[in-house]
């Protein structure tokens, strides 16, 4: 099947983008907080002047999109499990004597 010109390559160019993005280089991203909101670096907008996703990368999107959404689970799995160390922490400092041992059970 021939392919549409123009804005076909460009399409390319963006969903090379995002795959790089998804790679490690987004996972292994440090979160900083500017102001009261936290940025991972990753700073990317959609291109205006592409129109219409071409027939033939749709699937390469849904893929992407796939990619995507697992990256955001991995991300909300590792907040759930920072969130509980957070409180096993702040549990552990509240109840704490000031010359006491304190021991924390990581593993059951």
């Amino acid at each position: 099947m021939p392919r549409p010109s123009g804005s076909y390559e460009e399409w390319l160019r963006v969903l090379d983008e995002l795959e790089r993005s998804l790679g490690s280089g987004t996972r292994n991203a440090v979160l900083a907080i500017e102001g009261e909101r936290f940025s991972t670096g990753v700073q990317w907008r959609a291109p205006e002047h592409l129109g219409q996703l071409p027939v033939q990368l749709e699937e390469r999107a849904r893929l992407l999109i796939a990619g995507q959404l697992e990256l955001i689970r991995e991300i909300e799995d590792a907040r759930r499990s920072a969130g509980a160390h957070l409180s096993a922490v702040r549990t552990i400092l509240t109840a704490q004597r000031a010359n006491a041992s304190v021991y924390l059970d990581v593993t059951g």
